[in-house]
C-alpha cells in the first residue's frame, strides 16, 4: 500500500452494498460510500464488520473487494468501515466515479514562487 501522504483521497457519497465474502448466503448491508482512494474506501453502515474480514462493495455498476482495516462506531451515525482495497480492486476515477465526488487532498506539494518571480517585478 502506498504512503497515505502521497495518495489522493476523495470524499464521496453513493449508496452501495457491503457484504462479507466469507459468509455466503447472508444478506448484504446497505451503506453509503463516504470516502474513496486508490487503495482504500470507507463506508457508513448500520452494522459493524470485524477487522480482517474479506468484503465486497457493490454499487449499481461496479464492485470492489478488500479487507476491513478498521470499524469505528459513531453514536449518532452508525459504523464507519474502512476497507483496504485488494490490488485488483485499486480504485481509479477513470473507471468508477461515485455520484458525488470531491477531491480532499492530492498529497502533492504546492509549487511556491517568490513574490518577485510571481509578480514579474
Amino acid at each position: 500500500m502506498q504512503d497515505s501522504k502521497s495518495v489522493s483521497r476523495h470524499l464521496c457519497s453513493e449508496l452501495v452494498f457491503i457484504t462479507r465474502t466469507d459468509r455466503r448466503g447472508r444478506p448484504a448491508t446497505l451503506g453509503n460510500l463516504e470516502e474513496i482512494g486508490e487503495w482504500c474506501a470507507e463506508i457508513l453502515t448500520d452494522c459493524s464488520f470485524p477487522r480482517a474480514a474479506a468484503v465486497r462493495i457493490v454499487s449499481k455498476t461496479h464492485q470492489l473487494e478488500g479487507v476491513v482495516e478498521d470499524c469505528r462506531r459513531d453514536q449518532s451515525l452508525g459504523f464507519f468501515v474502512k476497507v483496504k482495497l485488494a490490488p485488483e480492486s485499486r480504485w481509479s476515477e477513470r473507471w468508477f466515479t461515485p455520484k458525488h465526488l470531491l477531491q480532499l487532498w492530492s498529497g502533492a506539494q504546492p509549487k511556491v514562487s517568490t513574490l518577485k518571480t510571481a509578480s514579474g517585478y
